[in-house]
């Protein structure tokens, strides 16, 4: 009897030990992981014939998911965060919302802070596309924000003058995606940045204008085991989960997304602001 119930007493122990450490993470995950965004610096190698973008910065936020948890802090610090680090552009690859447009309404207030030399351009994610396409649109255009949706618009460097497209596409998985209509009347030596939501379409691209996709989709995984990585991740968001991809004639960023969805928690996958730097010569890498 005495043995049996040492046996019980230490089963208890062990199941409270793992039920206080799993709500012990979720706390963390919740409360502090979640509401703490990382800055991402990014450098991104360019080819030799478009060294005339050198120095050009984009800033990349992505998967606000506004409407599940309503994270106005946590994305009033994110647009301060940004317009510290003084980008040229931003581009925002979409999941404004959820599912619920009114999700809008407050990122409308937080879009018109932005402070970008040409301005910040969109491209919609699946979540948007299926539930509020034309709503998050409309948001987007009152918070001063360029919807681009199989469309490209020409810029040029504030720096040099380099004339280059910023353009974006539907969702592969809930839009109609054609990169070949958009890019339809560009000439065929201005590159492109390109704003995709989801990620692993990028091995679909074989136009040689394109020398930069930027993705969010995957959250990063948002719950992440240590030494393992994402527990879960979506379709078309498994070959490139997060970070930097490519070679020299083509590059992919994927950001971890600001946002959250499902359940309010993050962990061992922080929030993400995102600031690329096109530089000539690099090899390419990511700094903290």
């Amino acid at each position: 009897m005495k043995a049996s119930k040492r046996l019980t007493s230490r089963r208890n122990f062990l199941r409270l030990g793992f039920y206080g450490t799993g709500v012990g993470a979720f706390g963390y995950g919740s409360l502090i992981e979640r509401r703490s965004p990382r800055i991402e610096r990014v450098t991104c190698p360019l080819p030799e014939a478009h060294e005339g973008l050198d120095g050009l910065r984009i800033a990349v936020m992505s998967d606000f998911h506004h409407d599940d948890f309503h994270d106005d802090g946590l994305i009033g610090g994110a647009i301060e965060s940004m317009n510290a680090l003084k980008p040229d552009l931003v581009m925002f690859p979409g999941d404004f919302i959820s599912s619920d447009v009114a999700g809008m309404d407050a990122l409308v207030g937080h879009f018109r802070r932005i402070e970008s030399r040409l301005g910040a351009f969109a491209c919609l994610g699946n979540h948007d596309q299926w539930n509020a396409p034309e709503g998050v649109t409309k948001q987007l255009e009152r918070g001063g924000v360029s919807l681009l949706k199989n469309a490209a618009s020409e810029l040029r460097s504030p720096r040099t003058g380099e004339r280059f497209m910023i353009a974006g596409l539907e969702s592969a998985w809930s839009g109609d995606p054609d990169l070949s209509k958009t890019l339809r009347g560009v000439n065929g030596d201005v590159p492109v940045l390109l704003g995709w939501h989801e990620p692993d379409p990028f091995d679909s691209i074989t136009d040689g204008r394109v020398l930069l996709q930027m993705s969010g989709h995957t959250h990063g995984g948002q719950v992440c085991a240590p030494f393992y990585g994402a527990i879960q991740l979506p379709r078309y968001g498994h070959k490139y989960v997060a970070g930097l991809f490519g070679d020299e004639q083509a590059r992919l960023y994927v950001t971890r997304g600001i946002g959250s969805m499902g359940v309010p928690v993050r962990f061992c996958c922080p929030p993400e602001i995102s600031l690329i730097t096109l530089r000539a010569g690099s090899e390419g890498e990511i700094a903290a």
